[in-house]
């Protein structure tokens, strides 16, 4: 399965960010969101490039640490699954929060 992601890039509170593409095809339809984020970032790391920031704890939709914006919609990326995500994928912080970097806000 192959996806194409739009995923927003803030390097700090105080900077202006922008959206980054990526391209991801190591991933299978029984995975998470948040499993795929994961994915990305270790493709990320081996290729030398900062991976993506986003915070997780639980992995299991009870604390929320995981929510982002996909495609419109406010949701925990963990309780996302892949099979559900089509085309290209616009991945935001949460809105109204300010941003501390990537896909982190200041809660």
């Amino acid at each position: 399965m192959k996806l194409y992601l739009k995923i927003w890039r803030q390097t700090d509170s105080g900077s202006n960010g922008s959206f980054q593409n990526y391209e991801i095809d190591e991933i299978t339809p029984d995975m998470s969101f948040l499993e795929m984020m994961d994915v990305l970032n270790e493709k990320l790391i081996l290729e030398g490039v900062d991976p993506v920031a986003f915070d997780h704890d639980c992995r299991e939709g009870i604390c929320g640490s995981c929510a982002m914006n996909i495609d419109g919609t406010n949701t925990l990326a963990c309780l996302k699954p892949i099979e559900d995500v089509k085309g290209d994928v616009r991945v935001y912080p949460l809105p109204h929060m300010p941003v501390i970097k990537d896909l982190v806000p200041d809660v």
